[in-house]
């Protein structure tokens, strides 16, 4: 494995992620959804914000390193 395969699992995951929410998020705008239901999904939604903006901080440094990695090359 190496950077680049490692930023791109990152940047997967991420879509995969932000899809999930999108969903849960369109889920909490339907209609005839239950109480309880709704704070689930609305827990969900916030740990997804939270861990998708915590993995977009992550491949930033991982891209930082990448470019780094590519200019120590040359």
């Amino acid at each position: 494995m190496n950077i680049q395969t490692i930023a791109n699992n990152l940047r997967n995951t991420i879509k995969g992620k932000e899809a999930m929410l999108a969903s849960h998020q369109a889920y909490l705008r339907s209609a005839g959804t239950s109480g309880g239901e709704n704070m689930a999904v609305y827990a969900t939604v916030q740990f997804l914000g939270a861990n998708i903006e915590e993995l977009q901080r992550i491949l930033k440094d991982v891209e930082a390193l990448e470019d780094q990695l590519a200019a120590d090359a040359r």
